[in-house]
């Protein structure tokens, strides 16, 4: 019995699906707000619509925007100037010049200014004399462009110097308080060194030395200079060496004659102390030497001075 309701069923909903296919399409009458087959076209369009849409839009990876680019400094288009090396330091190349002969002792100027002058045969001077209190003393050295001049000042109480060229430039003031100079001149003319004393009157001794610059001929290495030193006078020579060259010095006669040399402005290389007429060293900078020979004789004395650098 269960099994025949069964197959009526099944037959009868069979009957019914046939009917529906066969059945014309619904139609929409204008009163119709919606129907399903405007619901379902409209899904459909819709749907394609979308589609479309999709087709066209770019992937997500597309419409990202991209980051925005490090903003790099340009490169410098100017470039700084090539630093030029500087020129080499030449070797100063004087012949040797004879001491030109001058009165032995200061003269006073018309004008007032004691002038300081060199003995035959010399390269310094020392001026000794008193000067009264708060009282300044002018004298005048002349000299030649780049000649080497020191001026050392000694004296029984307070005094100081100041020191002009005859252009007027000044090179030392009284407000330095300095008792010592030495520089090479700038120009031809006078240096005009000033003496000031303070509340006391002062017993001065003015040293002024402006050695004789020696220099080797071209392709030598060995000069001889010859000099006469008053009885206990120095004559003092000035020489350009460089740095690790070897210097040999000696003097002849020796008779009564010591041997000095420093480096200017730094190491003394053999004192007068030490008695010797003779050195041979390695040189530590590069740059002038004074080389100084001491008669301690009572008599003047000629000596040649042998000098060797390489």
């Amino acid at each position: 019995m269960k099994k025949r309701i069964f197959v009526l069923t099944s037959m009868t909903l069979i009957m019914v699906f046939l009917a529906g296919c066969y059945m014309p399409a619904p139609t929409t009458s204008p009163g119709d707000s919606m129907t399903q087959v405007a619901l379902f076209a409209e899904a459909t369009l819709t749907k394609l619509a979308q589609q479309q849409q999709t087709a066209t839009l770019p992937s997500s990876a597309e419409t990202e925007f991209p980051p925005t680019a490090t903003q790099i400094p340009p490169t410098a288009t100017s470039v700084p100037p090539t630093a030029v090396p500087p020129t080499a330091t030449s070797i100063p190349v004087v012949t040797v010049i004879p001491v030109t002969p001058v009165p032995a002792t200061a003269t006073s100027a018309p004008s007032g200014v004691t002038r300081i002058s060199f003995a035959t045969g010399t390269t310094n001077y020392t001026v000794k004399e008193t000067i009264p209190a708060n009282t300044t003393k002018r004298y005048a050295l002349r000299l030649t462009q780049y000649q080497l001049a020191e001026v050392t000042l000694t004296s029984s109480s307070t005094a100081h110097i100041a020191i002009t060229t005859e252009k007027g430039k000044e090179l030392v003031n009284f407000s330095q308080k300095w008792t010592w100079y030495r520089d090479y001149a700038s120009e031809n003319g006078d240096w005009y060194i000033d003496v000031r004393t303070a509340g006391y009157a002062a017993d001065i001794n003015l040293y002024v030395q402006a050695p004789q610059r020696v220099s080797f001929e071209s392709g030598k290495d060995t000069l001889i200079a010859r000099a006469t030193v008053p009885a206990y006078y120095t004559h003092n020579f000035v020489a350009w060496a460089a740095k690790d060259q070897t210097m040999k010095v000696s003097i002849s006669p020796t008779d009564g004659l010591v041997l000095s040399i420093y480096k200017l402005g730094g190491d003394v290389l053999l004192s007068s102390s030490e008695g010797k007429t003779s050195f041979e060293g390695k040189l530590p900078v590069s740059g002038d030497y004074v080389i100084s020979v001491t008669n301690s004789k009572n008599t003047s004395s000629t000596f040649d001075m042998t000098l060797n650098i390489k």
